[in-house]
C-alpha cells in the first residue's frame, strides 16, 4: 500500500507562469495529488475504529447488548471494509505516481519498486505475524503483479478489473463445471464447499483460542501458522488487494485524482453507485428470493444461483468508499481551501505506516490477554478510536515539522532507494504556511 506520499509536489500560492515546459504542466497537474494524503488520514480513522471495536467489552461469543449492538452494526454498515477499500486504492493511485514520476524524469522504476515491496513485506509480516493484522503484508504480494500491467492502456485494465473482482465467482463456476461432469457432481460440489467453510471456521476458533491463552510466545507461534493459512486460504484472490489496486490506478489514470474538476460527473456517478452498493448490497441479494440449500440441479442453475447471490461482486458495501473518496475530491475540487480545512487529516496522512503501526502495537499491548487485558466499553470504542487519531495528528504535525519523514516511513524511503536518505529538516523552526495548503517537502 503507498501508505505515505514523500513527493516534491506542492500546492503554489499562485498559479505558476506559462513556460513552455514540460514539467511546468506536470506540476500543475499532479498539484491536487495532495489530496492523498487527507484521504490517508481519513483511512487511518476508519481502520481505528474496526480495530478498537474487535476489543468492545462483549465477551466473545456472547450476545452483545443494545450499546455495543449498535456500534457493531454502524461499522459493519459504514466504516468495516470501505477504508480498507480506500488503502487499497490509494496503493494503485501511490503506484501510478511513482511511475509516473519516474519516467518524467527518465529513472528507473522496477528496481526500485521491488525495493519497495521488500521493505513494505517486512513492515506487513511483522504487522500479521506478531500482532495479527493482515493489511500490510496481503498488499506487498499483490503489488508485484502490478509492474506486469503497468503500461496498459484504461480498456484492458477495465477488462481486467472485471475479471479480478469476480474471481472468487469465477473459481465457483469453474468448480461447477468440474463437478457438473462427475456422477452425482452437484451433491460433491455442496460437500465440498461446505466442508472448506468448516474446516476454515475451526481454523479460526483454534487461533481465536490461543489468542485467550494469555501467553506471548504461544500466541506469536499462533498468529505465525495462522498467517500462512489466511494467506493461502484469501489472500492469493485477486478480488481483494489487487481489485482495489485497479481502481486506483485506473482512477489516477483517468485524472479523478489529479483533475477532479474535470470529472465531476463521473466522481458523482461513482459516488452514487457507491451508496447504492454500499447500503443496499446487503438488502437487494439474493436477487429473487432466498437460495436453496440443497445441491444446484446442474451446472446452468448453480451459475445462476451464484450470480443472484452476489451478483459476480459487482455490488459490495465495500464500494461505499467510493461514496468517501468522491466527497473530498468534491469539496477539493470546488474549493481548495478544503486543503487546509482538512489538514488534520493530511498530518496523520503523511505518517501513515508510522501511525499504523503505532496503532497496531498499542492495541495488542493494551487489549489482548498476553497484554494488560483490558476491554473498551461499547459507547467508548469511536470515540477512543477518534481520541488516539487526534493525539497522532499533534504528533505528527510536531515530528513533520521537524523532520522530512515519519520514522518508519524514513526507513521505508532508505530501503527504495537502497541509501540512507535524510531525515532532519535543515530549519526545523515554524511550519511553512504551504504545508497548511497541502506542500509535502523531500
Amino acid at each position: 500500500m503507498e501508505i505515505t506520499h514523500n513527493s516534491p509536489i506542492a500546492v503554489p500560492s499562485s498559479p505558476p507562469a506559462a513556460s513552455g515546459n514540460p514539467a511546468d504542466t506536470g506540476t500543475r497537474v499532479l498539484d491536487r495529488i495532495a489530496v492523498l494524503d487527507i484521504l490517508r488520514g481519513i483511512a487511518l480513522v476508519g481502520m481505528f475504529m474496526v480495530h478498537f471495536n474487535l476489543y468492545e467489552a462483549t465477551p466473545f461469543g456472547a450476545e452483545p447488548g443494545p450499546a455495543a449492538a449498535f456500534v457493531e452494526k454502524f461499522i459493519g454498515m459504514f466504516i468495516e471494509e470501505r477504508f480498507w477499500g480506500m488503502f487499497g486504492m490509494l496503493f494503485g493511485i501511490g503506484f501510478a505516481v511513482q511511475l509516473t514520476r519516474a519516467d518524467a524524469r527518465g529513472e528507473p522504476f522496477i528496481a526500485r519498486y521491488l525495493r519497495r515491496l521488500a521493505g513494505l513485506a517486512v513492515f506487513g509480516f511483522i504487522a500479521e505475524g506478531v500482532f495479527g493484522y493482515n493489511v500490510l503484508f496481503g498488499y506487498a504480494m499483490w503489488g508485484l503483479p502490478l509492474i506486469l500491467v503497468r503500461r496498459w492502456p484504461v480498456k484492458a485494465l477495465v477488462v481486467l478489473l472485471a475479471i479480478c473482482m469476480s474471481s472468487f465467482q469465477l473459481r465457483t463456476v469453474a468448480r461447477l463445471a468440474y463437478y457438473s461432469r462427475q456422477p452425482n457432481g452437484m451433491t460433491q460440489f455442496m460437500e465440498a464447499s461446505k466442508a472448506r467453510a468448516i474446516a476454515w471456521r475451526a481454523t479460526w476458533d483454534a487461533n481465536h483460542a490461543v489468542e485467550e491463552s494469555g501467553d506471548w510466545k504461544t500466541v506469536i507461534a499462533a498468529r505465525m501458522k495462522f498467517m500462512v493459512k489466511f494467506q493461502r486460504q484469501w489472500g492469493l484472490m485477486p478480488s481483494g488487494s489487487f481489485t482495489l489496486f485497479l481502481l486506483g490506478l485506473i482512477g489516477f489514470r483517468l485524472g479523478l485524482f489529479s483533475r477532479p474538476e474535470e470529472h465531476r460527473r463521473m466522481i458523482v456517478a461513482l459516488m452514487v453507485y457507491g451508496a447504492v452498493c454500499g447500503l443496499l448490497a446487503d438488502h437487494i441479494f439474493p436477487i429473487g428470493g432466498p437460495v436453496s440449500s440443497g445441491p444446484p440441479t446442474g451446472f446452468v442453475d448453480g451459475v445462476i444461483t451464484s450470480a443472484r447471490t452476489s451478483g459476480f461482486n459487482f455490488f459490495r458495501p465495500q464500494w461505499l468508499a467510493f461514496t468517501y473518496i468522491g466527497t473530498v475530491l468534491l469539496l477539493v475540487s470546488y474549493n481548495r481551501a478544503w486543503l487546509h480545512r482538512l489538514s488534520g487529516f493530511k498530518w496523520a496522512g503523511r505518517m501513515a505506516l508510522t501511525n499504523y503501526m503505532m496503532q497496531v502495537v498499542l492495541v495488542d499491548v493494551l487489549f489482548t490477554h498476553h497484554g494488560f487485558g483490558m476491554k473498551i466499553p461499547a459507547l467508548l470504542v469511536l470515540p477512543a478510536a477518534i481520541g488516539l487519531f487526534v493525539a497522532q495528528i499533534f504528533m505528527s504535525r510536531w515530528w513533520l515539522t521537524r523532520f522530512r519523514l515519519g520514522p518508519l516511513e524514513w526507513i521505508w524511503r532508505s530501503i527504495t532507494y537502497w541509501k540512507v536518505q535524510p531525515l532532519r529538516k535543515e530549519s526545523p523552526g515554524a511550519v511553512p504556511a504551504l504545508a497548511l495548503a497541502g506542500h509535502v517537502s523531500e
